[in-house]
């Protein structure tokens, strides 16, 4: 047993720290519904979360605890891969666990595999005292999985949950030679290696085409699809999202994850809708609560906007300094000058960035407090020398305040600065219409650098005129 589980777990070693599988992915049909143990061993080693659902269950009707527990551990890895809430099948695990002893060090493994950042069991990733303790306890699990009580896919399974979790491992290729053992092709198997990283998207991309029910894929090959470096497919990976979505609508992290891909390229009301959509099975989800803050604000809707980065404020844990922010750049589009400058005072002392700066300044210029709105404009280009509207404001005020040269000087400033600007979109447009990917995905890409264009080149405009206007007074003078 323990030299078969070996050359199990010798090829995804392969698969986990080299990236070259050993073979080609193979999978057996999809299974049908169980009637006996032999039925149930099936569908563990088929491995798509339904098959363990049904699985569990049966396993629980024959009163077969050992093949009960290994459906409830790998859900709960599964949950924890899908960014679907785990605690209910952990503690079906411990409760199967409690009658066999020689299962707790398996239960120890699942417990120690953190969750997905998105998921609603984040806070787990900060348990550094736990993760030390995983770290300690790596050699000795994984010899644990040599050997022992369960099935050899279960045993495999678990070592490439913790080899992708911890990446800890020292071996060569030369170590790994032998026959592939009939564990190592196993649906379940081949889905664990290919969710690892990016590099074993083509496996994972074979085992989804081979199997209809493995929607599980869909989450890591629709981020596989939109990340890979050389040839990003944007249509391919919102369909697998999608998809993913729609398999599994109580993952907020597949949702939000979609939410940001269409944040990402601006369009506001899809990645609302993304964000509500995991909203409505997490309330609290920091990432979409954030997203759903920005996306309002961008459609114009700025108390609903507020409401939504005071729900995040009111949690008092995560995104606070962007929370604050836009809660004060909504507080300024409603003219609410003094919530608005509140808002920005906090935003400042947890994120102290250019934006944030010259969000400040515009608030005291409304205020007409110009001195201490030109000291923010000031230390906004101090952090960030490319920040061209704090060099326009700048010169706005000290063109108020009666500083002709002075603003003169922070108006050039801006001008070299939208100059810069406006040849650096020029040329990502340029590389988007000549680089990978399809028609549709060029095009989106291309206009969220052209609206940003249109709006340098306005900037730029004015700063001209401005220009102009103060070099004529210096004339007359």
């Amino acid at each position: 047993m323990r030299r078969t589980i070996q050359r199990v777990l010798v090829i995804g070693i392969i698969g986990v720290l080299t990236g070259c599988a050993a073979r080609r992915a193979t999978a057996p049909a999809p299974v049908s519904p169980s009637r006996g143990v032999d039925d149930l061993s099936a569908l563990i080693r088929q491995g798509c979360y339904r098959c363990l659902e049904r699985a569990y269950a049966d396993a629980q009707a024959h009163k077969s605890s050992s093949l009960a527990f290994e459906a409830a551990a790998l859900l709960v890895l599964r949950s924890k891969e899908l960014g679907l809430p785990s605690a209910p099948w952990l503690e079906r695990a411990r409760a199967l666990a409690a009658a066999d002893p020689s299962s707790s060090v398996y239960l120890a493994i699942v417990e120690a595999i953190p969750p997905h950042p998105m998921s609603d069991d984040r806070d787990a990733l900060f348990d550094f005292r736990g993760r030390t303790r995983a770290r300690a306890s790596l050699v000795a699990w994984r010899d644990s999985l040599q050997s022992g009580p369960g099935s050899e896919p279960f045993r495999a399974y678990l070592d490439v949950a913790l080899v992708c979790a911890y990446g800890t491992l020292k071996d060569n290729e030369q170590s790994f030679t032998g026959p592939v053992d009939p564990a190592a092709e196993t649906p379940m198997y081949q889905y664990r290696i290919g969710i690892c990283d990016g590099t074993h998207a083509a496996r994972l991309a074979t085992l989804r085409a081979n199997n209809r029910d493995y929607v599980d894929a869909d989450f890591a090959l629709g981020r596989y699809a939109i990340e890979d470096p050389i040839n990003p497919d944007h249509d391919e990976g919102v369909a697998r999202l999608e998809s993913a979505a729609a398999g599994f609508p109580d993952s907020p992290a597949i949702t939000t994850t979609l939410g940001n891909l269409h944040r990402r390229w601006e369009d506001w009301d899809r990645a609302l809708s993304a964000y509500d959509a995991a909203i409505t099975v997490s309330a609290g989800h920091p990432e979409a609560l954030i997203g759903r803050a920005i996306s309002l604000s961008h459609l114009s809707r700025s108390r609903e906007a507020i409401e939504t980065a005071t729900r995040l404020i009111d949690a008092g844990q995560w995104h606070l300094g962007e929370a604050y922010y836009w809660r004060a750049w909504n507080q300024l589009s409603l003219g609410n000058h003094e919530f608005a400058r509140a808002d920005a005072d906090r935003a400042v002392t947890l994120m102290a960035n250019a934006a944030v700066f010259v969000l400040s300044g515009v608030i005291e210029w409304r205020l007409r407090r110009l001195e201490s709105a030109e000291r923010e404009f000031q230390a906004a280009l101090s952090i960030d020398f490319g920040e061209c509207e704090a060099a326009f404001d700048l010169g706005v005020v000290r063109d108020e305040r009666a500083k002709p040269a002075e603003a003169l000087a922070a108006f050039q400033q801006a001008r070299q600065c939208y100059e810069l600007s406006i040849g650096l979109r020029r040329d990502a447009i340029a590389k988007v219409l000549a680089g990978p990917g399809s028609d549709t995905s060029k095009a989106r890409e291309s206009a969220r650098h052209e609206r940003e264009l249109m709006n340098l080149e306005a900037r730029q405009e004015s700063v001209v005129r401005a220009i102009a206007v103060l070099d004529g007074a210096a004339d007359i003078r």
